[in-house]
Protein backbone atom coordinates (compact mmCIF):
# COMPACT_ATOMS: atom_id res chain seq x y z
CA UNK A 1 0.00 0.00 0.00
CA UNK A 2 1.12 3.75 -0.92
CA UNK A 3 3.35 5.64 1.54
CA UNK A 4 1.17 8.48 0.33
CA UNK A 5 -2.17 7.46 0.52
CA UNK A 6 -3.71 11.16 -0.07
CA UNK A 7 -1.91 11.95 -3.00
CA UNK A 8 -2.46 8.83 -4.12
CA UNK A 9 -6.00 9.33 -4.31
CA UNK A 10 -6.11 13.17 -4.95
CA UNK A 11 -4.05 12.09 -8.56
CA UNK A 12 -5.95 8.56 -9.20
CA UNK A 13 -9.31 10.53 -9.21
CA UNK A 14 -8.40 13.97 -10.57
CA UNK A 15 -6.25 12.89 -13.51
CA UNK A 16 -8.93 12.06 -15.16
CA UNK A 17 -9.89 15.15 -17.59
CA UNK A 18 -13.88 14.81 -16.65
CA UNK A 19 -13.11 15.25 -12.68
CA UNK A 20 -10.53 17.63 -13.19
CA UNK A 21 -12.30 20.15 -15.66
CA UNK A 22 -15.83 19.72 -12.54
CA UNK A 23 -13.59 20.24 -9.73
CA UNK A 24 -11.72 23.41 -11.65
CA UNK A 25 -15.24 25.08 -13.02
CA UNK A 26 -16.10 25.18 -9.25
CA UNK A 27 -13.56 26.84 -8.01
CA UNK A 28 -12.05 29.09 -10.50
CA UNK A 29 -12.95 32.75 -10.90
CA UNK A 30 -15.75 33.28 -13.07
CA UNK A 31 -14.31 35.07 -15.87
CA UNK A 32 -11.67 32.53 -16.29
CA UNK A 33 -13.59 29.27 -15.97
CA UNK A 34 -16.08 30.66 -18.61
CA UNK A 35 -13.40 31.75 -21.17
CA UNK A 36 -11.75 28.36 -21.02
CA UNK A 37 -12.53 25.71 -23.96
CA UNK A 38 -13.03 22.76 -21.15
CA UNK A 39 -13.83 20.40 -24.07
CA UNK A 40 -9.77 20.64 -24.56
CA UNK A 41 -9.04 20.16 -21.15
CA UNK A 42 -5.61 17.68 -21.27
CA UNK A 43 -3.60 16.12 -18.53
CA UNK A 44 0.01 17.51 -19.21
CA UNK A 45 2.98 14.99 -18.47
CA UNK A 46 5.76 15.99 -15.63
CA UNK A 47 5.35 17.45 -11.81
CA UNK A 48 7.29 20.41 -10.63
CA UNK A 49 7.04 19.60 -7.27
CA UNK A 50 10.50 19.46 -5.29
CA UNK A 51 11.95 16.28 -4.87
CA UNK A 52 12.70 16.64 -1.50
CA UNK A 53 8.83 17.41 -0.86
CA UNK A 54 7.59 14.75 -3.45
CA UNK A 55 5.94 12.58 -0.07
CA UNK A 56 4.26 15.60 0.83
CA UNK A 57 2.86 17.43 -2.06
CA UNK A 58 0.98 16.33 -5.77
CA UNK A 59 0.46 18.10 -8.23
CA UNK A 60 -1.49 17.73 -11.66
CA UNK A 61 -0.94 20.02 -14.50
CA UNK A 62 -3.63 20.62 -17.27
CA UNK A 63 -3.60 22.37 -20.82
CA UNK A 64 -6.83 24.08 -22.55
CA UNK A 65 -7.62 26.06 -24.58
CA UNK A 66 -9.60 30.14 -24.54
CA UNK A 67 -12.33 30.57 -26.47
CA UNK A 68 -12.73 33.66 -28.69
CA UNK A 69 -9.27 34.40 -29.68
CA UNK A 70 -7.77 34.41 -33.09
CA UNK A 71 -4.76 32.67 -32.35
CA UNK A 72 -4.43 29.51 -30.42
CA UNK A 73 -4.05 30.15 -26.72
CA UNK A 74 -2.85 27.91 -24.19
CA UNK A 75 -3.82 28.47 -20.71
CA UNK A 76 -2.13 26.14 -18.04
CA UNK A 77 -3.96 24.92 -14.96
CA UNK A 78 -1.64 23.60 -11.89
CA UNK A 79 -4.17 21.61 -9.42
CA UNK A 80 -1.83 21.11 -6.20
CA UNK A 81 -3.14 18.79 -3.30
CA UNK A 82 -2.25 20.01 0.19
CA UNK A 83 -2.80 17.70 3.47
CA UNK A 84 -1.32 20.32 5.80
CA UNK A 85 -1.11 23.74 5.63
CA UNK A 86 2.27 25.20 3.85
CA UNK A 87 3.06 29.20 4.91
CA UNK A 88 4.65 29.49 2.12
CA UNK A 89 2.58 27.59 -0.85
CA UNK A 90 2.49 31.05 -2.98
CA UNK A 91 6.20 30.85 -3.16
CA UNK A 92 6.05 26.96 -4.11
CA UNK A 93 3.00 27.69 -7.08
CA UNK A 94 5.76 30.56 -8.19
CA UNK A 95 8.43 28.03 -8.64
CA UNK A 96 6.27 26.01 -10.00
CA UNK A 97 4.73 28.55 -12.15
CA UNK A 98 8.22 29.09 -13.18
CA UNK A 99 9.06 26.31 -14.16
CA UNK A 100 5.95 25.82 -16.68
CA UNK A 101 6.87 29.08 -18.51
CA UNK A 102 10.75 27.77 -18.31
CA UNK A 103 9.75 24.48 -20.57
CA UNK A 104 7.54 26.67 -22.77
CA UNK A 105 10.06 28.89 -23.58
CA UNK A 106 12.31 26.18 -24.72
CA UNK A 107 9.59 24.33 -26.65
CA UNK A 108 8.10 27.42 -28.44
CA UNK A 109 10.32 30.25 -28.34
CA UNK A 110 9.37 33.95 -29.56
CA UNK A 111 5.92 32.83 -28.65
CA UNK A 112 3.53 34.38 -25.80
CA UNK A 113 3.88 33.10 -22.68
CA UNK A 114 0.76 31.16 -21.95
CA UNK A 115 -1.00 31.71 -18.12
CA UNK A 116 -0.76 29.75 -15.72
CA UNK A 117 -3.34 29.37 -12.99
CA UNK A 118 -2.37 27.95 -9.75
CA UNK A 119 -5.28 26.19 -7.68
CA UNK A 120 -4.99 23.98 -4.24
CA UNK A 121 -7.41 21.61 -2.91
CA UNK A 122 -6.96 21.01 0.42
CA UNK A 123 -7.73 18.46 2.91
CA UNK A 124 -6.46 20.23 6.09
CA UNK A 125 -7.74 19.40 9.40
CA UNK A 126 -9.05 23.01 10.95
CA UNK A 127 -8.98 24.54 7.39
CA UNK A 128 -6.29 26.02 5.17
CA UNK A 129 -4.93 29.01 6.92
CA UNK A 130 -2.24 29.88 4.64
CA UNK A 131 -1.53 33.41 2.62
CA UNK A 132 -3.26 33.18 -0.98
CA UNK A 133 -1.67 35.99 -2.18
CA UNK A 134 2.01 36.18 -3.02
CA UNK A 135 2.65 39.53 -1.91
CA UNK A 136 1.26 38.45 1.71
CA UNK A 137 5.08 36.74 2.10
CA UNK A 138 6.16 40.12 2.36
CA UNK A 139 6.15 42.67 5.41
CA UNK A 140 3.38 45.39 4.89
CA UNK A 141 6.13 47.98 4.46
CA UNK A 142 7.94 46.15 1.70
CA UNK A 143 4.46 45.73 0.05
CA UNK A 144 3.65 49.58 0.28
CA UNK A 145 7.14 50.59 -0.77
CA UNK A 146 7.51 47.99 -3.65
CA UNK A 147 4.32 48.64 -5.54
CA UNK A 148 4.88 48.00 -9.63
CA UNK A 149 8.01 46.12 -8.46
CA UNK A 150 6.52 43.62 -6.16
CA UNK A 151 5.40 40.39 -8.23
CA UNK A 152 2.06 39.48 -6.94
CA UNK A 153 -1.27 37.13 -7.53
CA UNK A 154 -4.06 34.94 -5.94
CA UNK A 155 -4.38 31.91 -5.85
CA UNK A 156 -7.59 29.99 -5.38
CA UNK A 157 -8.01 26.91 -2.43
CA UNK A 158 -10.84 24.34 -2.52
CA UNK A 159 -10.85 24.57 1.46
CA UNK A 160 -13.00 21.10 2.04
CA UNK A 161 -12.92 21.76 6.10
CA UNK A 162 -15.42 24.48 5.39
CA UNK A 163 -17.29 22.52 2.87
CA UNK A 164 -20.69 20.95 4.40
CA UNK A 165 -22.10 17.99 3.09
CA UNK A 166 -24.83 18.85 0.72
CA UNK A 167 -22.67 21.95 -0.24
CA UNK A 168 -20.30 18.63 -1.79
CA UNK A 169 -23.15 16.57 -2.99
CA UNK A 170 -24.49 19.72 -5.16
CA UNK A 171 -21.83 20.06 -6.59
CA UNK A 172 -21.51 19.29 -10.44
CA UNK A 173 -18.93 16.32 -10.47
CA UNK A 174 -19.39 12.32 -11.02
CA UNK A 175 -20.11 10.53 -8.08
CA UNK A 176 -16.78 9.25 -7.77
CA UNK A 177 -15.34 12.85 -7.20
CA UNK A 178 -18.25 13.50 -4.71
CA UNK A 179 -17.19 10.26 -2.41
CA UNK A 180 -13.27 11.29 -2.87
CA UNK A 181 -13.55 15.05 -1.62
CA UNK A 182 -16.13 13.45 1.35
CA UNK A 183 -13.62 10.80 2.05
CA UNK A 184 -10.61 13.02 1.49
CA UNK A 185 -12.48 15.54 4.27
CA UNK A 186 -13.35 12.82 6.68
CA UNK A 187 -12.18 8.99 6.42
CA UNK A 188 -9.47 10.24 9.19
CA UNK A 189 -12.09 10.92 11.87
CA UNK A 190 -13.69 7.00 11.60
CA UNK A 191 -16.36 8.65 14.03
CA UNK A 192 -17.51 11.23 11.51
CA UNK A 193 -17.21 8.56 8.37
CA UNK A 194 -19.59 6.37 9.90
CA UNK A 195 -21.69 9.44 11.71
CA UNK A 196 -21.90 10.62 7.66
CA UNK A 197 -22.22 7.29 6.07
CA UNK A 198 -26.13 7.24 5.81
CA UNK A 199 -25.74 10.50 3.80
CA UNK A 200 -23.38 9.32 1.37
CA UNK A 201 -24.80 5.98 0.91
CA UNK A 202 -26.70 6.66 -2.39
CA UNK A 203 -23.02 7.94 -3.67
CA UNK A 204 -21.42 5.51 -2.57
CA UNK A 205 -23.49 2.76 -4.45
CA UNK A 206 -23.74 4.89 -7.03
CA UNK A 207 -19.79 4.49 -7.59
CA UNK A 208 -19.90 0.52 -6.83
CA UNK A 209 -22.80 -0.19 -9.85
CA UNK A 210 -21.32 1.71 -12.41
CA UNK A 211 -19.62 -0.63 -15.12
CA UNK A 212 -16.77 1.51 -15.07
CA UNK A 213 -16.49 2.51 -11.34
CA UNK A 214 -15.40 -0.73 -9.55
CA UNK A 215 -11.89 -0.01 -9.64
CA UNK A 216 -12.61 3.58 -8.68
CA UNK A 217 -14.59 2.30 -5.61
CA UNK A 218 -11.68 -0.29 -4.65
CA UNK A 219 -9.26 2.62 -4.54
CA UNK A 220 -11.35 4.40 -2.65
CA UNK A 221 -11.88 1.73 0.24
CA UNK A 222 -7.93 1.22 0.03
CA UNK A 223 -7.77 4.96 0.81
CA UNK A 224 -10.25 4.52 3.92
CA UNK A 225 -8.45 1.54 4.95
CA UNK A 226 -5.19 3.28 4.84
CA UNK A 227 -6.00 6.94 6.49
CA UNK A 228 -9.03 5.38 8.82
CA UNK A 229 -7.50 5.40 12.32
CA UNK A 230 -9.25 3.16 14.97
CA UNK A 231 -11.41 1.42 12.54
CA UNK A 232 -11.29 -1.32 10.37
CA UNK A 233 -13.19 -2.45 7.05
CA UNK A 234 -14.82 -4.64 9.08
CA UNK A 235 -16.53 -2.31 10.67
CA UNK A 236 -17.31 -0.02 7.46
CA UNK A 237 -19.05 -2.94 5.66
CA UNK A 238 -21.34 -3.68 8.47
CA UNK A 239 -22.71 -0.32 8.58
CA UNK A 240 -23.00 -0.46 5.27
CA UNK A 241 -25.38 -3.42 5.23
CA UNK A 242 -28.91 -2.42 4.11
CA UNK A 243 -27.57 0.95 2.79
CA UNK A 244 -25.10 0.30 0.35
CA UNK A 245 -24.80 -3.33 -0.62
CA UNK A 246 -22.86 -3.33 -3.56
CA UNK A 247 -20.29 -1.31 -1.38
CA UNK A 248 -20.38 -3.58 1.02
CA UNK A 249 -19.51 -6.74 -0.94
CA UNK A 250 -16.44 -4.75 -2.07
CA UNK A 251 -14.90 -4.32 1.19
CA UNK A 252 -14.62 -7.51 1.45
CA UNK A 253 -12.41 -7.72 -1.50
CA UNK A 254 -10.19 -5.07 -0.22
CA UNK A 255 -9.98 -7.10 3.23
CA UNK A 256 -9.03 -10.05 0.80
CA UNK A 257 -6.25 -8.53 -0.91
CA UNK A 258 -5.26 -6.71 2.56
CA UNK A 259 -4.68 -10.20 4.13
CA UNK A 260 -3.28 -11.88 1.37
CA UNK A 261 -0.39 -9.10 1.45
CA UNK A 262 -0.09 -9.37 5.00
CA UNK A 263 -1.31 -5.87 5.57
CA UNK A 264 -3.35 -4.86 8.90
CA UNK A 265 -5.80 -1.81 9.04
CA UNK A 266 -5.22 0.33 11.85
CA UNK A 267 -1.51 -1.03 11.97
CA UNK A 268 -2.58 -3.54 14.22
CA UNK A 269 -1.45 -7.47 13.23
CA UNK A 270 -3.49 -10.62 12.91
CA UNK A 271 -6.68 -9.48 11.63
CA UNK A 272 -7.42 -13.01 9.87
CA UNK A 273 -6.44 -14.81 13.56
CA UNK A 274 -8.55 -12.01 15.22
CA UNK A 275 -12.06 -12.69 13.59
CA UNK A 276 -11.53 -16.77 14.24
CA UNK A 277 -10.97 -15.83 18.04
CA UNK A 278 -13.58 -13.41 18.26
CA UNK A 279 -13.84 -9.72 17.54
CA UNK A 280 -12.82 -6.82 19.98
CA UNK A 281 -14.97 -5.06 22.06
CA UNK A 282 -14.35 -1.86 19.70
CA UNK A 283 -15.84 -4.24 17.18
CA UNK A 284 -19.33 -4.74 18.94
CA UNK A 285 -19.42 -0.95 19.91
CA UNK A 286 -18.93 -0.63 15.79
CA UNK A 287 -22.26 -2.64 14.98
CA UNK A 288 -24.04 -1.27 17.95
CA UNK A 289 -23.72 2.27 16.05
CA UNK A 290 -24.45 0.30 12.32
CA UNK A 291 -28.04 -1.09 14.32
CA UNK A 292 -28.97 2.82 15.38
CA UNK A 293 -28.02 4.36 12.57
CA UNK A 294 -29.71 2.16 10.28
CA UNK A 295 -32.97 3.00 12.44
CA UNK A 296 -32.06 7.04 11.82
CA UNK A 297 -31.56 6.53 8.09
CA UNK A 298 -35.16 4.94 8.15
CA UNK A 299 -36.99 7.37 10.19
CA UNK A 300 -37.48 5.07 13.16
CA UNK A 301 -37.45 6.58 16.15
CA UNK A 302 -35.51 4.76 18.90
CA UNK A 303 -36.83 5.10 22.40
CA UNK A 304 -34.44 5.16 25.40
CA UNK A 305 -35.19 2.10 26.25
CA UNK A 306 -34.65 0.27 23.22
CA UNK A 307 -31.44 2.16 22.27
CA UNK A 308 -30.18 1.29 26.13
CA UNK A 309 -31.14 -2.48 25.63
CA UNK A 310 -29.00 -2.63 21.97
CA UNK A 311 -25.80 -0.54 23.55
CA UNK A 312 -25.77 -2.84 26.50
CA UNK A 313 -25.21 -5.95 23.62
CA UNK A 314 -21.72 -7.41 22.97
CA UNK A 315 -22.92 -10.23 21.66
CA UNK A 316 -21.51 -9.77 17.79
CA UNK A 317 -23.52 -12.11 16.43
CA UNK A 318 -26.86 -10.73 18.30
CA UNK A 319 -25.80 -7.67 16.78
CA UNK A 320 -25.20 -8.85 13.34
CA UNK A 321 -28.75 -10.45 13.55
CA UNK A 322 -30.38 -7.33 15.01
CA UNK A 323 -28.71 -5.51 12.12
CA UNK A 324 -30.28 -7.63 9.25
CA UNK A 325 -33.59 -7.02 10.64
CA UNK A 326 -33.11 -3.07 11.09
CA UNK A 327 -33.35 -2.84 7.51
CA UNK A 328 -36.76 -4.81 7.13
CA UNK A 329 -38.43 -4.33 10.30
CA UNK A 330 -41.87 -2.26 10.47
CA UNK A 331 -40.75 -0.84 14.46
CA UNK A 332 -37.61 -0.72 16.39
CA UNK A 333 -38.79 -3.41 19.01
CA UNK A 334 -39.34 -5.59 16.35
CA UNK A 335 -35.26 -6.59 15.95
CA UNK A 336 -36.22 -8.05 19.99
CA UNK A 337 -38.62 -10.50 18.88
CA UNK A 338 -36.74 -11.89 15.92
Amino acid sequence: MTSTPHDALFKSTFEQPEHAAAELRHILPAEISSAIRWSTLALEPGSFVDAELADYHSDLLFSAEVQACEERVLVYLLLEHQSTSDPIMAFRLLTYMNRIWDRYRHAHPGEYLPLAVPAVLAQVPGGWSSPTRFADLFAPGVRALAKGVLPDFTYVVDDLHGTTDEELRKRPLAAQAKVALWLMRDARDAAALLRRLADWAQQLEAVALDPRGEDGMLRLLRYIAAVSDDMHLDQFRDSLKGLAPATARLTMTIEEQLSAAGIAKGRVEGRVEGRVEGRVEGAAEAKVASVLMVFGARGLHVDQADQLRIEACVDTEQLDHWLQLAVTVAAVEDIFEG
